[in-house]
């Protein structure tokens, strides 16, 4: 059977027409196709604070991804919203915070990509820099212009982690559409690769469990750069 991925939706109020003032999940369907395309089914998460659901989602799944997204409240990891902050979701944020702590326990693989990144990172006690430009020295352009599939800059990779295993190479391009960066290491948290400007953009688990997160978006690439279908094929070997 193929391994059944559990996938983090985003939420947003309707403003328009008869619709308007709607509460509605969604998900970018890209994230659902490069998951069927590597060889795995998916189902979708609502976030929920009820903790009876929690269980229920991890108890179907062989993995989960958390997706893309908005920002996270500060909040989580002890600090005052900054003028540069943008928009989030507090109840979001508590279940995705929370469904990433209890995989781990349970030792469900993990997959953090772009907002996904952050939250694995606070999950695990980590924190964020708010805005990039809140990091000192000069920085290159993290939230591209371009469409979602180009390739951005470049992320230098360290040998011997899983993102060594999957590309086979130290240095490889990416997208790049976030403002915010990881800022302290949550526990047991190893870096796995930067920007050249040092910022981090992949992170690995040290524990017993499989935990990774990128900062870049590769269900937009895989397509046109099939290098970056590597990313979601380990991932379903791990979930296996």
């Amino acid at each position: 059977m193929k391994p059944l991925i559990g996938l983090t939706t985003n939420f947003i109020i309707s403003n328009e027409g008869p619709t308007k003032g709607q509460e509605r999940y969604f998900l970018v369907s890209e994230n659902v196709k490069s998951i069927e395309k590597s060889g795995g089914s998916t189902i979708l998460f609502p976030h929920t604070h009820d903790t009876e659901t929690f269980e229920r989602y991890l108890d179907l799944v062989d993995g989960i991804i958390l997706t893309g997204g908005i920002d996270i409240n500060p909040m989580f990891y002890g600090e005052e919203p900054l003028e540069k902050l943008g928009y989030f979701n507090t109840k979001k944020d508590f279940f995705d915070v929370e469904l990433t702590k209890k995989a781990i326990q349970r030792g469900i693989p993990v997959l953090g990509i772009d907002r996904g990144l952050q939250v694995l990172n606070v999950a695990l006690g980590g924190s964020l820099h708010q805005d990039i430009s809140y990091i000192e020295g000069n920085h290159i352009k993290h939230f591209q212009s371009s469409i979602m599939s180009e390739k951005s800059h470049s992320v230098e990779i360290q040998q011997g982690t899983y993102l060594y295993e999957i590309f086979a190479q130290d240095r490889i391009f990416v997208n790049s559409f976030h403002h915010q960066a990881i800022k302290e290491l949550g526990k047991d948290l190893i870096v796995s690769a930067r920007a050249s400007d040092g910022v981090i953009e992949a992170i690995e688990y040290a524990g017993t469990s499989f935990a990774m997160g990128i900062q870049w978006q590769p269900e937009f690439m895989y397509i046109e750069y099939e290098e970056q279908k590597k990313v979601f094929e380990f991932f379903i070997e791990k979930c296996k």
